[in-house]
């Protein structure tokens, strides 16, 4: 009887044993097993992050180049007021428009030289604009608009409105061409001031 009472005890340690083996791996070993696996891949993506870093890193002096390239273009390109101020660019504006207004045969009523804007934070022009008020016929509000929108430097028409003037017409009189009161906003870029 005690035979078996120790065959048994001895399969109940054997068992107690394996159950514990079971248990250390599961808890200890496993654990560990996987965070070596895990940092093994996070070595690799690690390399491969440095590797697509050190590419670009190959590639700054070559983007600094053409950086370099396109701001001197910039510099170069027409199409700006000139002008040292804000102010400065919105009278060489109001000369310019007061000259096309005069040439097609307009009479500039009123001119009104609106705020300066930045277009946005990181933009290197500024906005320059005024609005206009004048008295013209269809012919010379057509011709004014058209030399605006396509003369150097670039200038943009906006909010254009534009009435006609509500005269007597006397009898045995010719009927004279329709004399227009235009009004818009018209504004064109500067390059701000570097500091």
């Amino acid at each position: 009887m005690l035979r078996r009472g120790s065959l048994a005890s001895r399969a109940l340690a054997l068992a107690l044993l394996a159950l514990l083996l079971l248990a250390g791996h599961a808890f200890v070993m496993a654990p560990v097993v996987a965070a070596y696996r895990d940092t093994g891949q996070a070595i690799q993506e690690a390399r491969d992050l440095l590797q697509r870093y050190l590419a670009l890193a190959g590639e700054r002096t070559q983007l600094t180049e053409q950086l370099a390239e396109l701001e001197e273009r910039a510099a170069q390109a027409g199409g700006y007021l000139e002008g040292s101020s804000d102010a400065l660019a919105a009278v060489e504006l109001q000369d310019r428009v007061r000259r096309i207004i005069e040439r097609a045969g307009g009479q500039l009523q009123s001119t009104q030289i609106l705020p300066a804007s930045a277009i946005d934070a990181t933009a290197p022009v500024r906005r320059a604009a005024l609005r206009i008020q004048l008295a013209i016929a269809i012919e010379g509000l057509q011709s004014v608009l058209y030399e605006l929108e396509t003369g150097q430097p670039y200038l943009f028409v906006n909010e254009l409105t534009v009435r006609q003037r509500r005269t007597r017409r006397r009898a045995n009189v010719p009927e004279e061409e329709p004399v227009l009161d235009v009004s818009f906003e018209v504004f064109g870029y500067v390059r701000a001031a570097e500091s």
